[in-house]
């Protein structure tokens, strides 16, 4: 449909704001050029994308995994940290956009929808927004598999993972989603920012599974490489340190 509004802003407004006051590279700070929004080209390039073997690994580490897949397309360094920190606490929601785009990616086309991890009743009101529904919502404008919010609520607040060992991050999920919705014989692309230990996801694949889905595919942005050589997780100090504000 012809959108006069929108066409002013792409082709007038935003050519003339770019000129006038360049955006920054949210990484570097070096000006961005047209068609980039968030970060530029060479920083986009330097991500690492995380190894495959230890995505295998990580499957395994995974008690009882509910999910059918699992994919995870980078390692989460200091640089994903500065970017999450962005989309979370800074209200930089462009950043959602740049994860949905980078998930879109790696994820095959067969599901009957996707969704996104339920935030946390108490945080989604201070900040406004689920994080994991933003990067939903710009996955399936590119892929075209229908977005379905709302499917998962958490029943309960959990507290915060941080401090808690493996063990007790299972524990502190368990039980804390309902699905909402008809998800009988669906495949369901769920997702969520960051994996650590897998809990979260887990337990939100458990409850669609136990309701009928037929297929579900766990991704995420990153995760930290070192979580799954310590029994507790609590102690280790330098992701740690990186993931403390955004543990769900």
């Amino acid at each position: 449909m012809f959108n006069l509004k929108s066409m002013v802003h792409d082709w007038v407004v935003e050519p003339v704001l770019s000129f006038v006051a360049p955006a920054q590279c949210l990484i570097c700070g070096e000006p961005l050029i047209q068609g980039h929004k968030v970060i530029c080209p060479t920083c986009s390039g330097s991500l690492p994308l995380l190894d495959p073997a230890f995505l295998e690994n990580l499957r395994d580490e995974i008690e009882q995994p509910y999910f059918d897949d699992l994919i995870v397309c980078h390692p989460f360094d200091a640089t994903f940290q500065k970017l999450i920190h962005l989309l979370k606490y800074q209200r930089q929601q462009s950043i959602a956009d740049l994860f949905g785009e980078t998930l879109a990616q790696f994820v095959p086309l067969n599901f009957d929808f996707v969704t996104a991890v339920p935030l946390n009743a108490i945080r989604q009101k201070e900040r406004g927004y689920n994080q994991c529904d933003l990067i939903a919502n710009r996955l399936s404008n590119i892929t075209r598999i229908p977005l379905t919010t709302n499917l998962l609520k958490r029943v309960r607040n959990t507290q915060s993972q941080t401090r808690l060992s493996r063990g007790e991050r299972k524990q502190n999920v368990k039980n804390a989603f309902k699905v909402q919705g008809e998800v009988e014989g669906k495949r369901i692309l769920l997702i969520d920012d960051v994996i650590t230990t897998g809990s979260t996801l887990n337990e939100c694949a458990k409850e669609l599974k136990k309701n009928g889905a037929a297929w579900v595919t766990a991704a995420a942005l990153a995760t930290p490489t070192d979580f799954f050589q310590s029994d507790d997780v609590s102690q280790l100090d330098g992701d740690n340190q990186l993931l403390e504000p955004f543990v769900k």
